[in-house]
């Protein structure tokens, strides 16, 4: 395991500890029923999430530039203060690719691309990318999908294995259920204490890489991110221009971001492509979410000086650099 990941994880062991309170360290301490819920969903939730970063990490690996990921944790805890997901613990690191794409795991692990990075203008589409990954994780979009996918596999299963009749009266009774095992139950069954680890991170590893989330929860991650810009004193148009400049990079003209056009298989070659909607679409439904925040009468910060600066690091060792 890289010194990166190795810190990576190492940072997170008091994620799970500061959903607790103080009063955690007393062995006399009593939890209610909603409490031990809540620890062990947070539990599992970092476990996966972790799980999930850890396979990113080792594929493509970390920028070498400690200053420019230092800047984005820090970007990252001021966007995070300015949205209602502020008690929540978050944590970002550069993965090595030319790829333009960031992912959300569960537990606030955000991984940003290199890509990114070098197709942002200023602080505020930084912010902007931030935003949407906290949303996700925020809103527990991947943690939900992950939970409906294990119980559509449950029913299956139970569907499957169903006994005949003639059968199940020969059944001998199931053996008297332990007060310990009673007491699992009611957390586990059908929640996120339930999930497998691996299997969710596998199946997490898919959707973030392949398939993609539900188009809506893109829409809604978009939505609430830039809810979250705009509390944080950003552009308000700080993605649409982002995602407009990706647009033209691969050959569209800026008229072609605001036609709201789906894009067909054929064109999608990205994993950016894959896993969202267009990004006419994106920009559509971002621009009413924007007319409804009064954005056009709102300017914002862009922090392009900032930006420049603070990445500079990262764009002296790769400016050069074949991928």
């Amino acid at each position: 395991m890289s010194r990166s990941l190795l810190a990576f994880a190492a940072s997170f062991t008091l994620l799970v500890t500061s959903c607790v309170s103080k009063d955690s360290e007393r062995t006399d301490r009593k939890y209610s029923e909603v409490e031990e819920k809540q620890i062990i969903k947070v539990k599992k939730e970092v476990e996966i999430g972790r799980n999930m970063a850890g396979r990113l990490l080792r594929y493509w690996g970390t920028v070498d530039a400690p200053k420019v990921t230092r800047y984005i944790n820090q970007l990252g805890a001021y966007v995070a203060q300015n949205s209602e997901y502020r008690d929540r613990k978050f944590m970002f690191e550069i993965l090595d690719t030319p790829v333009i794409n960031a992912f959300a795991a569960p537990g606030g692990y955000i991984l940003i691309t290199r890509g990114t990075l070098e197709n942002a203008a200023n602080e505020a589409e930084l912010a902007a990318v931030i935003a949407h990954e906290i949303a996700h994780i925020g809103k527990e979009h991947m943690l939900s999908t992950l939970v409906k996918i294990d119980q559509d596999e449950r029913n299956k299963e139970n569907t499957k294995s169903k006994l005949p009749k003639s059968v199940e009266v020969r059944k001998r009774p199931d053996p008297k259920v332990s007060a310990i095992g009673s007491q699992l139950a009611k957390y586990i069954s059908g929640s996120v204490a339930g999930l497998n680890v691996l299997k969710a991170a596998t199946a997490g590893m898919g959707i973030i890489l392949e398939k993609g989330l539900d188009a809506q929860l893109e829409f809604d991650a978009d939505r609430v991110g830039n809810e979250i810009l705009v509390n944080a004193g950003y552009y308000p148009y700080a993605l649409v221009d982002f995602l407009c400049r990706i647009e033209i990079k691969r050959g569209g003209k800026k008229e072609d971001c605001f036609t709201g056009k789906t894009m067909d298989a054929k064109q999608k070659k990205s994993i950016l492509d894959k896993t969202h909607p267009s990004v006419p679409m994106r920009i559509a439904a971002a621009m009413k979410d924007l007319e409804a925040l009064g954005a056009k009468d709102i300017t914002g910060a862009q922090g392009k000086k900032r930006f420049k600066k603070k990445t500079k690091d990262m764009f002296m060792k790769t400016l050069s650099r074949k991928d």
